[in-house]
């Protein structure tokens, strides 16, 4: 089993999914699953990596290509002879991946022409898609916006408010379904609170304060 694992083809494999896997995760405001998956993924490849002759050097060149080809380009479209250029680095890196063993040449060919078709077909239309989506900018008029839970918060989800997805933070672990008002925003990140916890809590405070007036 250890064999397997440790066979080059397959810790490359490992390696770009975890690039890619964090790279997605920036294009795309989810709940968090993607990020958990670059990491074990990542943290998987190193561990594995170290183990093997592995050409430390070649690997930084590897994740700079694959940054600089699937990030540049959304942070600015002007850099996307960079990015394209990325390509050449990543394809350098995995050629000296390891010292004294080599990934398939053709599987590295095969990678860089998925990075190809999914930076095109996938990421930019996915940024294309959110481009066209009405922005909102007043952060004062969003807050206390109602939404519903859609994904799972604990202590990072996704609401539904204002008619878009967001990612959702809370401190306290909310329900697929509950409806939750936004009290706070940062970027696309919004802090929410469970409308039905907030009932109870004025419930409380109201019911203290009769006891307190009688």
């Amino acid at each position: 089993m250890l064999n397997t694992l440790l066979d080059p083809n397959i810790v490359y494999l490992l390696l770009l999914f975890g690039l890619w896997s964090a790279v997605t995760a920036a294009y795309i405001p989810g709940t968090g699953l993607v990020e958990v998956l670059s990491g074990a993924a990542s943290l998987g490849a190193i561990v594995l990596m170290m183990s093997m002759p592995t050409n430390w050097l070649a690997v930084l060149v590897l994740v700079i290509g694959v940054g600089g080809f699937l990030v540049m380009p959304f942070i600015n479209q002007r850099f996307a002879l960079l990015a394209t250029g990325g390509l050449v680095l990543q394809a350098m890196g995995s050629l000296f991946l390891f010292n004294g063993l080599m990934v398939s040449p053709v599987l590295i060919a095969g990678t860089i022409a998925v990075a190809l078709l999914y930076h095109r077909y996938v990421l930019m239309a996915l940024r294309n898609n959110y481009a066209k989506l009405p922005q909102i900018d007043d952060d004062a008029s969003f807050i206390g916006a109602v939404g519903r839970v859609v994904g799972r918060i604990d202590p990072v989800g996704t609401v539904q408010a204002g008619g878009e997805l967001w990612t959702a933070r809370s401190d306290r672990p909310l329900e697929a379904g509950e409806e939750v008002v936004v009290i706070d925003r940062e970027g696309l990140v919004v802090t929410v609170e469970g409308i039905k916890r907030k009932r109870e809590t004025l419930e409380e405070a109201e019911a203290r304060h009769e006891e307190n007036a009688l």
